[in-house]
């Protein structure tokens, strides 16, 4: 694939994925539980099955694979959606996508665990001051636990499970077809989440949510929850995960804009501080690979 349309992917996606936060809490202002709307952004896994079954594309791959699948499912759909959309309930989007902006400060951290690989100095330095600046921008300066520092915590969970999803997604991606494993990502998913979904949540709700609502429902299903991870998923099955974690910090730039059109959010002095402290984390930690 040329480099070209490799950066126009990627640019894409970040894009798609930065303007979904606004669009999650434009949803979750209008009364929509936070459970069904993570279902729901995932009814995409209607076609995909037909597409696995019609196919049987399942029978290319062992019962190893098919668990590997189960655990993206579960770090990559289920965890991720549950705790970001109920934490985006107490916090605004703008502070969501920062925080999850720092999933590739875990990763490095993972990757010195259970990766083995080398602790270099701008690695521990960066991790040091991204961590530092992601605890205090989710605290908000103070160790008071409100309403948004639990939000923001669950968002920093959200963040974490990407991070091990992020290195799950690359071992897999090494045996599995990028399509075919999204595939089987969201139909696992889809399914984890109805069980939670209808134990807690009142499913019969759906039925009368508006036109509108259901219009941003099918942009975070096909949009972000499809084009832009196939998007993403080819380019990383030709690139190592950390040149395109620089792509990454991209993600709040655009959440930001956008949400200060969609929502009119600005972001406080302290807030912008604690921002760049994460961000400089990032890049020192980047530099080090």
């Amino acid at each position: 694939m040329r480099y070209r349309i490799k950066l126009a992917l990627i640019l894409i996606s970040m894009l798609i994925w930065g303007v979904s936060y606004p669009v999650v809490k434009i949803l979750l202002n209008s009364g929509m539980q936070p459970i069904t709307l993570a279902t729901l952004r995932n009814l995409i896994f209607i076609p995909l099955l037909f597409y696995i079954l019609a196919g049987k594309r399942y029978a290319r791959y062992s019962r190893s694979d098919v668990i590997l699948c189960v655990a993206l499912a579960f770090f990559t759909v289920f965890l991720p959606n549950i705790s970001q959309n109920i934490g985006m309930k107490y916090t605004s989007a703008s502070i969501s996508s920062v925080i999850q902006s720092t999933s590739p400060i875990f990763t490095v951290m993972l990757a010195f665990i259970f990766l083995r690989e080398a602790r270099t100095l701008n690695k521990i330095v960066g991790s040091l001051v991204g961590l530092i600046g992601t605890v205090f921008l989710t605290t908000g300066g103070s160790f008071d636990f409100d309403a948004t520092v639990f939000g923001n915590l669950l968002i920093l969970i959200s963040s974490i499970s990407y991070a091990i999803s992020g290195i799950l997604i690359k071992v897999a991606l090494s045996r599995i077809d990028p399509l075919d494993l999204l595939c089987f990502e969201i139909i696992f998913g889809f399914f984890m989440l109805l069980i939670p979904n209808m134990a807690l949540e009142d499913l019969s709700a759906v039925i009368s949510l508006s036109f509108d609502v259901w219009i941003y429902i099918l942009f975070l299903s096909v949009f972000a929850g499809f084009l832009a991870s196939i998007m993403y998923y080819m380019v990383l099955r030709e690139e190592e995960i950390s040149y395109l974690a620089i792509f990454s910090y991209l993600i709040p730039v655009f959440a930001i804009i956008s949400s200060y059109i969609m929502l009119h959010e600005t972001l406080g002095v302290k807030e912008i501080f604690f921002t760049m402290v994460i961000l400089s984390g990032i890049v020192i930690t980047e530099l080090g690979r």
